[in-house]
């Protein structure tokens, strides 16, 4: 795979995951997380190097029981 190849995939898996996780993410978050998604807002109030790690630690965590969501939805069906 050359390099133009290896870009247009990760930029297509980037648009991927925006459009199917990403935007369903914040309303699941916001309503089955709530602990969670006050967390994530308490961190982008701060202004630190360690509050933005923390904060994107924090939403992939909350971005995987999205997912997890969404699997155990797909298998029950």
């Amino acid at each position: 795979m050359n390099k133009k190849s290896l870009d247009d995939l990760v930029v297509a898996m980037g648009k991927r995951l925006q459009a199917e996780y990403i935007e369903g993410a914040i309303p699941y978050l916001r309503e089955r997380e709530p602990e969670l998604w006050a967390h994530l807002e308490a961190l982008d109030r701060e202004e630190s190097l360690e509050s933005l790690l923390a904060y994107e630690r924090l939403f992939f965590e909350g971005l995987r029981r999205y997912i997890s969501y969404l699997e155990a939805g797909r298998q029950a069906a």
